[in-house]
């Protein structure tokens, strides 16, 4: 299940990457392959038997040994056997991790499917996709460049809070590319989702080197050692995807 977890994790931080907002950007490849995804027949279906069965069944397993790990990295006047070598390090950070997933999931989960989610609607007999959004200097550029329509307060039944206005696209695709967008605008999300993403990208691959020496993949010290470096590697690449969504949807850019 880690392991199949690993898989999904990079594809779903690719997709994401895609909602930076480079300068002049309108965040297509994020637009198209949303679209792609929710157009799936079926797809609550496959997202509960291929990402979260294989959640629960992972996390269950993880919050066991959480219980009965032994951690022997800090000092603790010789009670116990203290040994700060690498590996003994990454095996503390990812119990640590683990932690951090396991509340930052249920969040995730919890804001961006069903809190932030975008709701469909019909408007003249075709269906419309709406989000709630704060009103910023590049809101309405940005709305332009992706054909989404602006609706304030005396436009709309919804009860606005001041400075709040409705997003409403064509497109399911462009209705999330706004809503992560709104998201990373607050500086306290951002920060939340780096340190999720980080230890995601840790967890994932540090995860992944241990299933290789499990499994019996890699025996020699030299081939481990060697993933070790790759695997760091891995863990750098991913983190990046993830923070460019972070960053790049609005802090890079904040006239797009």
């Amino acid at each position: 299940m880690g392991l199949w977890l690993v898989i999904y994790l990079i594809v779903h931080l690719i997709v994401n990457s895609q909602a930076t907002l480079w300068l002049g950007d309108d965040g297509i490849g994020f637009i198209r392959l949303v679209n792609l995804l929710e157009s799936l027949p079926y797809l609550q279906v496959f997202e509960i038997v291929l990402i979260g069965i294989p959640i629960l069944i992972h996390g269950y397993w993880g919050v066991k040994r959480i219980f009965t790990a032994k951690l022997n990295l800090s000092p603790n006047e010789g009670r116990t056997p203290s040994l700060p070598f690498p590996r003994n390090r990454a095996f503390s950070w990812q119990r640590w991790t683990s932690w951090i997933l396991l509340f930052g999931i249920v969040g995730h989960v919890i804001q961006m499917r069903f809190v932030e989610m975008p709701k469909k609607v019909r408007v003249d007999n075709e269906e419309r996709f709406i989000v709630r959004l704060n009103h910023d200097s590049g809101l309405n550029t940005l709305a332009e460049r992706i054909h989404a329509t602006i609706l304030t307060d005396d436009q709309t039944y919804f009860l606005l809070k001041q400075d709040q206005v409705v997003a409403m696209t064509a497109t399911p695709g462009k209705a999330m590319l706004l809503m992560v967008r709104e998201t990373f605008k607050s500086p306290l999300m951002s920060v939340l989702y780096t340190i999720f993403v980080i230890a995601a990208s840790f967890h994932a691959f540090n995860g992944f080197w241990t299933s290789l020496i499990t499994w019996g993949a890699i025996l020699s010290y030299r081939s481990q050692k060697a993933m070790i470096a790759l695997s760091w590697v891995g863990c750098g690449l991913l983190a990046f995807l993830g923070l460019a969504a972070i960053w790049g949807s609005y802090w890079l850019n904040l006239r797009t």
